[in-house]
């Protein structure tokens, strides 16, 4: 699969169980989740897991990973100072086309709102 203009073997990507299980075995949080960005990093140089910061009017955000089935949402509620996003593991779910696309007009409508708030705020400062 060519994503991000790499060639993405998908045999060495973790599948959705295996992320899982190892998430459920070494802690539901952003920390443990580090251990798979590095990972990837190794392997395809990208850690190919974005954070999504934005709610989707059920979780305060949630993170994209690429795993061996598509693009998995693992969502998060809770931010703690030491272990980070605290990870919903029983909301996880797949993206297909109309989940993403909600993900991309939400991110859209929020970058268009604080680009127009930070322009407003500049020509004040300019006076």
């Amino acid at each position: 699969m060519i994503f991000l203009g790499k060639n993405i073997n998908r045999k060495k990507l973790l599948s959705k169980q295996e992320l899982l299980q190892y998430l459920e075995e070494n802690g539901r949080n952003d920390r443990v989740l580090a251990d798979i960005r590095e990972r990837y990093f190794f392997d395809f140089g990208n850690e190919l897991i974005w954070r999504y910061p934005i709610s989707d009017q059920l979780h305060m955000g949630t993170f994209i990973v690429l795993v061996k089935e598509g693009f998995l949402s693992l969502p998060f509620d809770l931010i703690d100072d030491r272990d980070y996003e605290i990870l919903e593991l029983q909301d996880i779910a797949m993206f297909d086309l109309e989940s993403i696309q909600y993900f991309i007009d939400d991110w859209q409508r929020f970058s268009d709102d604080l680009m127009e708030a930070m322009m407003g705020i500049k020509n004040i400062l300019a006076g």
